[in-house]
């Protein structure tokens, strides 16, 4: 018998098995605010160097916009969440004061915590879930119901980090 967590992984690789990426990423998100909620829903897809990061859906376009890429900070989520590939929870605002550059444009969203789920496939980091909600809203039991669904980002993460190497070949 399927828990409620499988049962919403097969209706969304039901409802979804001929969407592109953009379709897909929307789908997923809708499908994570229905399930535990967020203000902010963001997706990254990691360079193979491991240097820099291209967020490739937002679901707010207007401050969170496809702006090509940015440097991966070194700092504690960096360790915790690229090289260790582990659930990153920062439950208060002091967390993501203390780790995100773009506090300020957080806590101006209502935000004030986040959770962020690496998506992992043979062992290596391909990018990373992000969603963030009011301050003390995400609990560890969040993290249960998203890292699931998190990696059903593989095979589309895994194409765009293959566009990714061509357009930095072609410089």
């Amino acid at each position: 018998m399927l828990n409620l967590n499988n049962k919403i992984i097969v209706n969304l690789l039901f409802e979804t098995k001929n969407l592109r990426s953009k379709e897909f990423y929307k789908k997923l998100d809708i499908t994570v605010n229905k399930l535990i909620g967020h203000k902010l829903f963001t997706l990254t897809v990691i360079d193979e160097s491991e240097i820099f990061v291209e967020r490739v859906y937002s679901n707010n376009n207007k401050i969170y916009p496809l702006l090509g890429t940015k440097p991966i900070p070194k700092n504690e989520w960096t360790k915790k969440v690229i090289l260790k590939k582990s659930d990153f929870l920062g439950s208060n605002f002091a967390k993501i004061k203390k780790l995100f550059f773009d506090f300020e444009i957080i806590k101006s969203l209502g935000c004030g915590s986040i959770i962020n789920i690496p998506v992992i496939n043979e062992k290596k980091i391909l990018g990373t879930l992000n969603i963030l909600h009011k301050e003390n809203f995400y609990k560890k039991k969040h993290i249960k119901y998203v890292r699931p669904l998190a990696q059903l980002l593989c095979p589309y993460f895994i194409t765009h980090r293959a566009n990714m190497k061509k357009r930095k070949k072609k410089f």
